[in-house]
């Protein structure tokens, strides 16, 4: 074999080791979670494939110590996105109309993991009392600030370089 075609075998190995090891494949995963993970049966398959494919998401559940917490935390955050853009929806809807909206039913996994679950359970009951306060302006906080929800969470599913849900509230006033 010439050097010539042992470079070539060479380099077409070493591509496809890279490939592989750097996520050739199409399904996307954060600490080893992928999208068909056991933590996310039950909840919306397309804002779970959001969740793995957003840097900031990423980065928060492969910060976690252990597969049991990165699990907890990836169900949490997909859970996050979803109430966070229900509850902007709702903000618009009651701003624009006067009309106090119904708080949706908390996105309910087959496997809750814990702890993030039991937070979003207590997070939920705040937001009925909020709701229940007939003051739109305490649900834009929840929706605003540093360690919102809205300060991250695309506006737009998948649309990470754009709004956040923050900036779209911000619009509405």
């Amino acid at each position: 074999m010439s050097l010539r075609h042992t470079l070539v075998v060479a380099c077409a190995l070493a591509c496809a080791t890279t490939v592989s090891a750097c996520g050739g494949s199409s399904e996307q995963e954060a600490a080893g979670l992928t999208a068909d993970a056991a933590a996310f049966d039950g909840l919306d398959q397309a804002v779970v494939e959001e969740v793995l494919e957003n840097p900031d998401a990423v980065g928060k559940i492969e910060d976690e110590a252990s597969s049991s917490a990165a699990a907890s935390m990836a169900q949490g955050i997909t859970i996050n996105f979803v109430v966070c853009r229900r509850v902007a929806a709702d903000y618009r809807t009651w701003v624009t109309t006067g009309a106090v909206p119904t708080l949706a039913a908390l996105p309910e996994p087959t496997r809750p993991q814990q702890p993030s679950y039991a937070d979003w359970q207590r997070m939920h009951d705040d937001l009925a009392a909020l709701y229940a306060s007939g003051d739109p302006a305490q649900v834009r906080g929840f929706l605003t600030g540093e360690s919102s929800c809205g300060h991250w969470i695309p506006a737009e599913p998948g649309d990470v370089s754009g709004p956040t849900v923050e900036d779209v509230v911000g619009e509405i006033g």
